[in-house]
């Protein structure tokens, strides 16, 4: 039975530069109310690229093969795409500011 045992491979998760740039300014607007929440919305970007990286799939098809997951409790997308060694991780857009991402 063994033999038919799917191997699971599991890519990188990579951030953009701009990723980083988004996540780096939302946490700071969020702190300026609350620093814990802002805490709280780091360990769920990590938490949800974890799982991304299990489940590249888990996402909502978006466009021009890219997928979005929403952020915990966030009123956050997170944007990726899925390549042939990685995920990479295109940045995280406000619900407010539209689907213009």
């Amino acid at each position: 039975m063994d033999k038919y045992r799917l191997i699971r491979v599991q890519k990188t998760a990579i951030p953009t530069k701009e990723c980083r740039a988004m996540l780096k300014e939302a946490i700071k607007y969020i702190s300026q109310t609350s620093p814990m929440q802002a805490r709280i919305m780091r360990a769920q970007f990590e938490e949800t690229i974890k799982m991304i990286q299990r489940m590249p799939r888990i996402g909502a098809a978006y466009k021009k093969g890219m997928r979005r997951i929403k952020l915990g409790k966030f009123r956050y997308y997170i944007y990726y795409k899925e390549t042939k060694t990685a995920i990479e991780i295109l940045g995280i857009w406000h619900t407010s500011k539209g689907s213009s991402f």
